[in-house]
């Protein structure tokens, strides 16, 4: 007996002991909406009204009804050529993908598992062979190329979603046994699929450095910021940037003598300009400064720097990180040594003036960082603003 496996996520394939015989019908659009509308709705009748309309749609300048006879005949005949018999059913009103086709679908044996899973809490090797299998069952968005985008796409939001429900309570289950390696090894798998999910990310770093990678785990962190920046435009999660704070007490991990730290802190050079660092590190030194100032009896001076197009389009990932890095250079430059600066989110950036007494100063400070930056011919569709103010000493 033949093996029949049907594969939807990613593209359509229909498999016939490991032989793919979808290629011959891709050309034609209308069959391959036919072909994945009844794969979907497999086992279901589908009325002829229901095929009309998401085929054609509201097309009324043929006589449809028997376009889709003709459709479905072709189609038949193509998957008979290719050694799929009798694969569309006609039943009274409709059609239906063959109860007689033995095949197995990845969607449906996907969410076959998730509910077998669904309730487990711990982990055995039946277990694992099911999220194994549902891991290697989705390899991307359903059917992202199909021409019936408005029908499948919250079908694909549901199985995307499923899918990283799945990888989530895998880790937790591999979590409360410290397999950090397997976790890893799925979070990469996962994170293929999905770079953006900030549960995994943090997963994958937090395995990462509990196996001693905290150089692999700080260029993961560094990933994973970029990307919510650049790609989603949007500020990285607290925990996220929390998490800065344990990838550097991860680094000194072990005892130390005092002559040994002393050497460390008088190696290198410290950077010229103003200090930058993660938002994390910025909010400690916001405290640390504060501290001082109180002491003193003096006041710091808070600065957000906002750069966006004048013509107000919205901007790509590599025109973020071109203006962003060009903004952060000029302000490097300009700003004291003693000044912090921080990203806050993908078009602005914080920045500590512990010099600066009033907010007079404060202005003349960052007119001269506003010049600087328009003396780059590369930054005149760009708008720089900023705004300064005091911070109170009570908070």
């Amino acid at each position: 007996m033949k093996k029949l496996e049907i594969n939807v996520f990613s593209e359509l394939n229909i498999l016939i002991d490991g032989v793919d015989i979808v290629e011959p019908i891709r050309a034609s659009k209308r069959k391959m909406a036919l072909l994945e509308y009844l794969i979907l709705n497999n086992q279901k009748t589908v009325s002829v009204a229901r095929l009309v309309e998401v085929i054609w749609g509201e097309d009324e300048e043929i006589n449809v009804e028997n376009a889709l006879k003709t459709l479905v005949s072709r189609l038949r005949k193509d998957l008979e050529e290719s050694g799929l018999d009798e694969a569309i059913v006609t039943l009274p009103g409709g059609y239906m993908w063959s109860p007689d086709q033995p095949a197995l679908i990845d969607a449906f044996r996907m969410e076959e598992i998730s509910d077998s899973v669904s309730d487990v809490e711990s982990l055995n090797p039946a277990v694992i062979d099911q999220f194994e299998e549902l891991l290697s069952l989705y390899t991307g968005d359903l059917l992202p190329n199909s021409t019936l985008d408005k029908w499948v796409a919250p079908k694909s939001f549901y199985y995307h979603d499923l899918y990283l429900k799945k990888v989530h309570q895998y880790i937790e289950l591999l979590s409360k046994d410290e397999e950090y390696g397997e976790i890893i090894r799925v979070c990469k798998i996962a994170l293929d699929i999905d770079p953006f999910d900030s549960m995994i990310n943090l997963e994958l770093m937090s395995a990462l450095l509990k196996t001693g990678k905290s150089k692999e785990a700080l260029e993961q962190y560094q990933n994973t910021t970029n990307l919510q920046y650049t790609h989603l435009g949007l500020k990285p999660s607290d925990e996220i940037l929390n998490f800065y704070k344990e990838l550097i007490k991860g680094e000194k991990s072990s005892e130390a003598e005092i002559e040994e730290i002393c050497k460390e802190l008088r190696s290198g050079c410290p950077d010229p300009g103003a200090f930058v660092c993660e938002y994390a590190i910025f909010k400690d030194v916001y405290h640390l400064q504060m501290r001082n100032l109180k002491r003193m009896g003096t006041t710091m001076f808070l600065a957000l720097v906002d750069v966006r197009r004048m013509d107000n389009r919205q901007m790509e990932a590599l025109e973020i990180k071109q203006v962003m890095s060009r903004t952060l250079n000029v302000m490097k430059e300009i700003l004291r040594q003693g000044d912090t600066i921080s990203r806050y989110s993908p078009l602005q950036y914080v920045v500590l003036l512990p010099s600066v007494t009033n907010a007079k100063t404060g202005r003349m400070v960052i007119e001269r960082v506003k010049r600087m930056f328009y003396s780059n011919s590369k930054n005149a569709k760009y708008i720089f603003s900023c705004k300064v103010m005091p911070l109170e000493m009570d908070c």
